[in-house]
């Protein structure tokens, strides 16, 4: 029978290795949509190699192909080697192409050559084979393409093919692939949302394209069709199985099914010994693990939704919570159906005739999952075109690994070869670098009119390909007498003018194809012309940030170096060209390097590091948050947004306060107090005026006594090369005797054990499992391993922070590294000695030295041992020297027996614990000239409860005293202030001066609260980096004209774009203020639409009235220009409040759980709230959106937050509401129109600092 042509879509793709040889699998439909599996074994796996001389491809080809190697049973050869003209970085190259049997032989043969001194690099072994595949065959998912080759008998669940032939036939796209969406409910009577080894699934939903279903094992009497009962949970999973069987879907479907769905359902099965052998291939449903789990069919395309949205929607949502609810009302306009789940378990148990109800909220969750992923689905297709890898990697991929894939799949276009992944020690040498970042723009506040706003199309992208900027074209030898130099501070690059770079090329492939399809979609509205417009967007403008990624494989920091500058400088033009055409610009701001701030990193951990460090060493990580002051009153660790540098060339001001010290910019706002708390300007401040000074913070505990350090995860700078494990701690001596190992006699020990028995140490891995600790030399002191955390370490830390020191000379007879404690206490030292005995094993004798300048005994512990000065020094971080010890990292998030045991231990050898009479517990007063020492020991004082003074004032304070004899010493007292107001207090400024200038200042931008907390507990805010003109007395075409000129100096591609003409907006600040508060404002366009941002109008965290009022205010303002109507709308309201004329459901307010329940150690209204749903059964877990009403009463607020079924009519707190909702959301508008909150109010309230916020 002769060869046959077919035409299909393939979906998804895998291979399998048979007799030795690799086969591909592509899964997909046909053209008449019958499914199918194409076999294609007729493709090899191979990798690259370039050699150091070129003349040597025939000889190495000789070699290579000799190899045999026996590897898991099998022989693993070259099957053949050839020599192929490629590119590498632009330059032309032999190179050798190696091809192997199947794709596992081909790490086997790279270790075998690796070694090799003719070898260069070895290149593309870690494509994976079939991407490898796909690339090569230039074979696009969900596009047509035709095989040749005849059908074939293999067991499958669906026909194959042996493909002979196989080519992309067109771009033509599968139409309407089969989507089957799925949700489970499982029985769930603690509240807590996953316990698949306890409780069973109890509901499981189907939603399709002319099909539902929910399958449930408890019978109840029911109308609905839809609903079909089984036996039990053993039946429901197998008819799962049976249900994706028959449906046969192309995709299946789920929200957060990667995290929840399918791994609860493959616990079950376990249980049951099912398997769940839903691959076309027969093969089981399978979990992979990584940074994100995820669950894989072969065959059948998985998509999570949840996933997708928030890795690739996330931004552009107006919600916070990615929860079903919340997105398919945005995206879908429509929301779950209400029932209360946390009912389910006890209707299941008692209530069989609540059970239909609960049947519907499951198909509606698997509804709404299904019409998401219609609606997502041309956005997730057109990444997958462009990137060309199938869907399900697409899903889960981020935007670094869609770019470089992008980047991948070209290569073959440009005949490249692909750089290598960096190695570990590459990518922490990339970690060091950073580059400065763009120029922040300012506004000022104030109410304007006829505003403009300019913004550079696709600003880095198109830098990117008018200055050919790539690693292939950079400081090119042709361009190195004539080249233009990028704008770097130092003028060192270069990019070539003469050959276009393969980089860039792609990239401006992109950007065209973006520009001409948004000029085909001005005459047509498209899902699929917009869809793919989004895509090749969000792919342009991730290359920037791709370059700048220390994983990248093209990674090339010079030209993000040089892509930041160019933009810079552009905008620098732009600025003064407006500036020279009288075009009032609404911009302006920071901090010094040295200012340090409290940051946790992703894993929970604290550290104290100054903010210019922080820009250096953390300005790409997304994952680390800062001491706020948050809207709720609370002192506690907000998510940073942005890391910000710019140059100033100003006078910077030193305020010094009794409460701390910080040093801004003159133009800096900071939070002072005039009767009421207030914002207001650095330069503006006076000897006398009153700071912020904040105290109690609130940290999560991630180290509890038991912990255990394992000093092979610890940075010991630089003794980390001099460090190695042991498998004991002996020691032996330079004379003969019997080998404890190889038991061998008349051996000279010390020479035969370190020459003969390499075994017992090896360099220090994380794999390893020697437990001892030691140098490079065997007669270096061990120390063991594993080192639990206890409240004796605790203490010790402590009191080496004050009495211990460490020291590494070289001395006459020998390098000496000596970890030492002393002190008149004998006690003390006796204490100090029992616990390092126990912690290292060993025993150590105390030193007794009678001191003749004071004529009493010094007593010293004193441990001679590289590795233990190395752990105290660098492992826990505690510094060395007066002037450079450091409170270790792990105690700021220590229990709180951890923290007072530190405190304690430094107290016993530094501290003062002074008795006076107006107090009846202790106060605590120190000294130290460490400053980052004075800084981490008073954010311990402040997270922990000291009691009441005599006059019942809470100890909580700490006071900062500054000597002008002794400017490096900080004396610090804790104690009662005067002005406490609950968690901060009044901080009195005692002096401010000018101080010198530096070339940088840095901001750093805080999420929800755009305020931050220096070390010292003052309270500094961020502004804004959103750009505008004001035309002043020049018309719209002005401003068009001045676009015209501008463009026609850019080059390439690079285009200013007019975004729009606003006839009125206005910048919004706080009190007294100068500089407008971040991306805080409201513009209103020709057509009477506003665009509003940055106000609570489009947080969350507020009560719908504080909401509607706020966008009201703002439209009679904009809109009608009539601030005086405003003004009595606004009374209008806060009337009707105190009248209780509201409704109780514009007074709901939203706040979001943000970590588990039991990990808040404050507890403010929602998460009382929260409790309160947790104990009734409700599923309350990070994310959970709380509503709750403050209902009247005389209690604390969190006593009085309820939830709002349980709240009568009219029961609500006016006075909260009015003081705490209404007027925070106006009052900062009215300030700018010269309003005051005594405007909105006849009395004065008392100061709430949260409402600022």
């Amino acid at each position: 029978m002769g060869a046959e042509k077919i035409q299909f879509y393939p979906l998804d793709i895998t291979y399998r290795v048979e007799d030795n040889k690799a086969k591909i699998l592509l899964f997909g439909r046909t053209v008449d949509g019958q499914q199918l599996c194409v076999i294609d074994s007729g493709f090899e796996p191979y990798f690259y190699v370039l050699l150091r001389d070129e003349n040597n491809v025939e000889d190495f080809c000789e070699k290579v192909v000799k190899i045999s190697l026996e590897e898991n049973e099998r022989i693993s050869r070259v099957s053949k080697a050839e020599v192929v003209e490629k590119k590498f970085l632009g330059r032309k190259r032999k190179a050798v192409k190696v091809f192997v049997g199947i794709p596992p032989d081909v790490p086997v043969i790279r270790n075998v050559i690796k070694e090799w001194d003719m070898i260069e690099s070895i290149n593309e072994f870690d494509i994976h084979f079939t991407r490898r595949y796909l690339i090569d065959k230039g074979i696009v998912p969900l596009t047509l393409v035709e095989v040749e080759g005849e059908f074939i008998n293999v067991k499958s669940k669906v026909p194959c093919f042996n493909a002979e032939k196989i080519e992309q036939a067109s771009t033509d796209s599968i139409k309407e692939p089969k989507v089957l969406a799925f949700d489970i409910e499982t029985y769930n009577p603690t509240g807590r949302a996953y316990e698949p080894d306890k409780y069973p699934i109890i509901m499981l939903a189907f939603y399709g394209k002319d099909y539902k279903k929910v399958i449930t094992w408890k019978r109840f009497k029911t109308n609905e069709d839809y609903i079909e009962f089984v036996d039990g949970e053993i039946e429901l999973i197998n008819r799962f199985k049976e249900i994706i069987d028959k449906q046969k879907p192309d995709i299946i479907t789920g929200y957060y099914s990667d995290g929840f769905d399918f791994p609860y359902i493959i616990a079950r099965a376990k249980k049951y010994k099912i398997d769940l052998d839903l691959g076309l291939d027969y093969s089981l449903l399978k979990p992979k693990r990584g940074k994100t789990d995820s669950v894989q069919l072969t065959g059948i395309i998985h998509i999570d939704v949840f996933k997708f949205v928030k890795k690739s929607l996330g931004r552009s949502l107006d919600t916070d919570s990615y929860s079903l609810d919340n997105v398919s009302a945005e995206i879908l306009g429509e929301k779950k159906i209400e029932v209360d789940i946390a009912n389910l378990a006890k209707a299941w148990d008692e209530e069989n005739e609540k059970l239909e109800a609960f049947c519907k909220y499951n198909l509606k969750d698997a509804d709404l999952t299904y019409r998401l992923c219609l609606r997502l689905l041309p956005n997730i297709e057109e990444m997958v075109k462009i990137v060309g890898l199938p869907i399900y990697d697409v899903n889960r991929m981020a935007f670094s690994q869609l770019v470089e894939w992008y980047i991948i799949k070209q290569t073959k276009d440009f005949n490249e070869i692909v750089l290598n992944r960096p190695h570990y020690e590459e990518i922490s040498e990339r970690r060091q670098h950073r580059y400065k970042g763009a120029f922040v723009f300012e506004p000022k506040p104030g109410l304007y009119n006829d505003i403009v706003v300019f913004d550079f199309r696709s600003l880095y992208p198109t830098i990117i390909t008018s200055h050919n900027i790539g690693p292939s074209t950079l400081n090119c030898g042709c361009c190195k007498v004539d080249g233009k130099f990028a704008p770097t501070d130092d003028k060192k690059y270069w990019f070539c003018s003469k050959r276009k770079g393969f980089l860039p090329v792609i990239l401006e492939d992109l950007i065209t194809r973006r520009m001409r399809i948004k000029e085909m979609m001005k005459d047509k509205k498209d899902v699929m012309l917009e869809a793919r417009s989004q895509s090749l967007k969000l792919l342009a403008n991730a290359f920037y940030g791709y370059l700048g990624f220390f994983g990248a494989r093209w990674y090339c920091f010079e030209c993000a170096e040089s892509v930041t500058a160019y933009g810079r400088h552009y905008i620098h033009k732009v600025i003064d060209a407006a500036k020279e055409d009288d075009f009032e610009i609404i911009y302006g701001d920071s901090l010094p390097y040295d200012r340090p701030l409290f940051i946790r990193l992703g894993n929970g951990d604290i550290m104290l590091i100054k903010i210019g460090e922080l820009y250096d060493k953390y300005k790409d990580n997304k994952n680390l948050s800062t001491v706020t002051l948050d809207k709720n009153n609370k002192v506690t660790f907000k998510p940073i947004v942005n890391i910000i540098r710019h140059e100033y060339r100003g006078k910077l001001l030193k305020i010094i306060t009794k409460y701390g010290s910080t040093i801004v910019t003159p133009q800096h706002s900071v939070y002072s107090f005039d009767k009421d708390v207030c914002l207001t300007n650095a330069e503006k401040l006076k000897k006398g005026d009153h700071l912020i000074s904040l105290t109690n913070t609130e940290i999560d505990v991630t180290y509890k006594e038991g912990y255990i350090f394992d000093l092979a995860d610890m940075d010991f700078d630089r003794y980390k090369e001099e460090l190695m494990l042991y498998s004991d701690n002996l020691k032996f001596p330079s004379r003969k005797g019997k080998c404890p190992y190889c038991k061998k006699e008349g051996l000279y020990l010390a020479s035969h054990v370190f020459a003969k028995h390499n075994e017992r140490r090896q360099r220090i891995d994380k794999k390893s499992l020697l437990e001892w600790v030691g140098g490079k030399f065997g007669k270096i002191r061990k120390i063991p391993r594993y080192w639990t955390v206890d409240k004796d370490l605790a203490w010790l830390l402590g009191f080496y922070c004050a009495e211990g020191s460490v020291s590494d000379v070289n001395t006459k007879t020998g390098r000496k590294c000596l970890l030492s404690f002393g002190s008149q206490d004998r006690k003390i030292i006796e204490k100090v000695k029992g616990i390092l005995d126990v912690k290292t094993k060993s025993s150590t004798k105390i030193i007794k030295n009678f001191d003749p300048r004071n004529k009493k005994n010094m007593f010293y512990y004193r441990v001679q041992c590289m590795p233990i000065i190395a752990l105290f020094q660098y492992g826990f971080k505690a510094g060395k020297g007066s002037e450079l010890k450091r409170v270790p990292w792990f105690i700021f998030t220590a229990e709180e027996s951890l923290r007072r045991a530190f405190l304690k231990g430094y107290l016993d050898g530094d501290g003062n614990l002074v008795k006076d009479k107006r107090y009846k517990t202790h106060f605590i007063r120190f000294s130290t000239k460490s400053k980052d020492l004075a800084e981490g020991l008073a954010f311990l004082l402040k997270t922990l409860k000291h009691g009441r003074n005599f006059h019942g004032k809470e100890i909580k304070h700490v006071a900062w005293k500054y000597r002008r004899d002794k400017p490096k010493i900080q004396s610090l007292r804790l104690q009662s202030a005067k002005r406490s107001k609950n968690n901060f207090c009044l901080a009195e400024i005692i002096s401010i001066e000018e101080i010198p200038n530096q070339r940088y200042v840095y901001d750093i931008e805080v999420k929800g609260t755009h305020n931050f907390v220096d070390a010292e507990g003052m309270i500094l805010v961020h502004n804004t980096d959103s750009i505008f003109l004001n035309l002043k007395d020049k018309k719209k075409e002005d401003a068009l004209n001045f676009v015209d000129k501008i463009n026609i100096d850019l080059p390439g591609i690079m285009e200013l774009e007019y975004e729009g003409f606003y006839p009125s907006g206005i910048f919004v600040s706080a009190k007294e203020g100068e500089f407008g508060a971040k991306k805080k404002y409201a513009l209103i366009d020709e057509k009477g639409n506003m665009k509003i941002t940055g106000f609570e109008t489009v947080r969350r965290n507020w009560s719908f009235i504080a909401k509607e009022v706020q966008e009201e205010v703002l439209n009679i303002i904009l809109k009608e220009q009539a601030p005086e109507e405003a003004m009595a709308y606004a009374k209008g309201v806060i009337k009707d409040i105190k009248n209780k004329k509201i409704e109780n459901k514009k007074v709901i307010i939203f706040t979001q759980i943000q970590k588990p329940l039991n990990e808040y150690t404050s507890v403010g209204p929602h998460v009382a709230v929260a409790r309160r749903l947790a104990a009734r059964g409700e599923d309350v877990k990070p994310g959970y959106m709380v509503k709750f009403i403050i209902t009247e009463g005389s209690g604390i607020i969190r006593d009085r937050a309820k939830i709002p079924d349980d709240v009568e009519e009219g029961n609500y707190d006016s006075d909260y509401y009015i003081n705490n909702q209404v007027i925070p959301s106006v009052e900062r508008i009215f300030n700018v129109l010269g309003y005051t909150k005594d405007d909105l109010m006849e009395s004065k309230d008392q100061s709430k600092l949260g409402k600022f916020f």
